[in-house]
């Protein structure tokens, strides 16, 4: 038995105070102009929090198996709590499967989970080594993707599925958190995206 895991993430904004300091090119001189650079570029920094753990937290983890389809959604530590304590030991012997996950996914759950002492270092080596495809943990991007390569979770579900991702700007998650119609949107495209990742899976043999 296989279950696929996805998560989504967002920018932590108690982490917005240790950003690296913002300057603008070198070459304006006009005050506003000056404001206006540094406001822009502190934007993409903000953006950019969620792809990083020390400065984004996790949204969402999505799980997708035969027998299980549910999203986790809440405060961080709770969402970590159930996945780590209570989806993960009792899962016997499925496999985990995920779209780049050693290198995101199970990075991202593990580092956040340190934040909070929920796990010990050396998990991250039993869940992100890449060069070991045996563990429970199969992450078909890097399992298909050779020599540094890049091919995305939607290219292959299109070509081997034919399957398409839900059209979704993941700069909106924070909004999205803030009510119940926005959630269930969240939903929705995360557990898409475990779908995808499980009939991929199947599709390459994994069972």
């Amino acid at each position: 038995m296989i279950y696929a895991i996805d998560i989504e993430t967002i920018p932590n904004e108690e982490a917005i105070c240790l950003l690296p300091e913002v300057k603008a090119k070198a070459n304006l001189k006009d005050e506003k102009k000056i404001k206006e650079d540094i406001e822009a570029k502190r934007q993409i920094q903000i953006e950019k929090m969620a792809l990083c753990p020390e400065f984004g937290k996790i949204a969402c983890i999505g799980i997708y198996g035969e027998d299980k389809k549910e999203v986790l959604v809440g405060e961080e530590k709770e969402i970590l709590q159930k996945f780590l304590f209570e989806f993960l030991p009792n899962i016997n012997l499925a496999q985990i499967v995920t779209y780049n996950g050693k290198g995101f996914d199970f990075n991202f759950i593990i580092k956040r989970a340190l934040y909070y002492r929920l796990v010990r270092i050396w998990e991250l080596k039993v869940w992100c080594d890449k060069y070991n495809a045996t563990n429970m943990h199969v992450d078909l991007m890097s399992e298909y993707c050779r020599y540094g390569e890049y091919k995305s979770l939607d290219l292959l579900s299109a070509v081997y599925l034919g399957e398409k991702k839900i059209e979704f700007d993941v700069k909106e998650i924070p909004e999205l958190m803030k009510t119940e119609e926005g959630i269930k949107k969240l939903k929705e495209y995360c557990l898409k995206d475990c779908e995808l990742t499980y009939k991929l899976a199947k599709k390459f043999g994994y069972e």
